[in-house]
Formats: C-alpha cells, sequence, structure tokens
C-alpha cells in the first residue's frame, strides 16, 4: 500500500523544520507498558541547532521522564482548512488540506543543572521573541530557580527521522490550485493558502 500517495509525502528537511518551528506544539507518543496504546501527551517542542536535538520541559510527574533512552514520535500539525468544491467551481470533491510532520527520535533527560539551564534560557528566549520587554529566567533570584526546577524535568530528543505529510492539492492541476488559494484568501484561510503557494512555487 503506498500511503500516504507520493505527491503529499514532503522530505524537504527545509520545509520540515520550518513547519515545525512556525507550529511548535508536538503531540508526543511514548510506549505505554500498561496497554497496548500509546501516552499521549502536548509539548511545546523547540529544535537547537547548537546540539541538533529537540529540547523542551516538562512537569516532574509525566510518563516522559520515564522513557529515557527509548524511542518516541512527536507529531506537528500545521495549518489545516476544509478544501470545499465551491472552492473551485466544483472542479473537485470534498476534502482536506492540511500539513503535518512526524519524528522519531531518542529521549534523554537533561541532568546536568547548567545544561538544565542553557535549556531553560534557550526556551524562554525564543518563545518570548516579538515582546518589547521579553520575560528572562535572570529575572527570578537563585531561591525561585531552585524551586521551580524541582517541579520540571528537562528532555532533549535527538531526531532519527523526519517525514511529512504536506497535503495541498498537489495533484490538482495548476488553475484549481489557483481558484482554491484565492478563496481560501477570501475565507481568511491565509496559512493554509500561504502554503499552499509556496508549494506551488516550489513544484
Amino acid at each position: 500500500m503506498n500511503y500516504p500517495p507520493k505527491p503529499f509525502t514532503e522530505v524537504n528537511e527545509t520545509d520540515l523544520y520550518h513547519l515545525m518551528a512556525q507550529y511548535p506544539l508536538a503531540t508526543i507518543l511514548s510506549a505505554d507498558p500498561n496497554t497496548a496504546l500509546n501516552n499521549t501527551c502536548q509539548i511545546p517542542m523547540l529544535f537547537d541547532e547548537t546540539c541538533s536535538h529537540f529540547i523542551c520541559h516538562v512537569t516532574a510527574n509525566n510518563p516522559l521522564t520515564l522513557q529515557v533512552s527509548k524511542s518516541v514520535k512527536l507529531l506537528f500539525n500545521g495549518p489545516n482548512a476544509y478544501l470545499s468544491p465551491n472552492h473551485c467551481n466544483n472542479e473537485t470533491l470534498p476534502s482536506w488540506l492540511y500539513a503535518t510532520v512526524e519524528v522519531e527520535g531518542i529521549l534523554e533527560l537533561i541532568t546536568e543543572p547548567q545544561a538544565q539551564l542553557a535549556a531553560m534560557n534557550t526556551l524562554t528566549d525564543h518563545f518570548e521573541r516579538g515582546f518589547d520587554t521579553p520575560w528572562q529566567v535572570a529575572d527570578l533570584d537563585d531561591q525561585l530557580v531552585n524551586a521551580m526546577f524541582k517541579h520540571i524535568r528537562f528532555l532533549r530528543i535527538k531526531p532519527l527521522q523526519c517525514t511529512g505529510v504536506f497535503k495541498l492539492s498537489q495533484n490538482k492541476p495548476s488553475h484549481i490550485r489557483q481558484q482554491v488559494i484565492k478563496s481560501l484568501m477570501t475565507k481568511g484561510q491565509d496559512s493554509v493558502a500561504e502554503l499552499m503557494r509556496t508549494h506551488s512555487k516550489q513544484r
């Protein structure tokens, strides 16, 4: 079985990492020893280019803390929208437009105090961008930092495989895609429309 269909399979790492940076909240799947199903949790992730790992922090009682040296999967969901035949004069059937990235990697705990502080600073500095007065860990005194770190754990995930599914009507003629992009823009679905437009230029 050829799934996902080849036109929708995205392997360009630049596009994959760009989407994960724009939509950092990942659903993380990890093995549950008590059932045949996975544990799932939603955690914002950041790819740290200095060490080529994803980093994050979680509460101390998060099941992920029991997955040290084990394989986990990260699922990132980008923009999505309903594809109506009304978008293109009934020249297509109802469907859905979306972009997702799946990462398989090995989970590690960050245990060194300096590495923990560095991870916290990296995460905070990144997600505080755009504020006029970004909050910084340095705003806290050592006692508050130590108290906070007692309740959280820092994780790094080494990516082993990264694959994407960008289902953006790549299998449709150009004139249909352009109609859909224009219609999505009028409906306020700018992010999906822009992603379609970008991929139209690349193909």
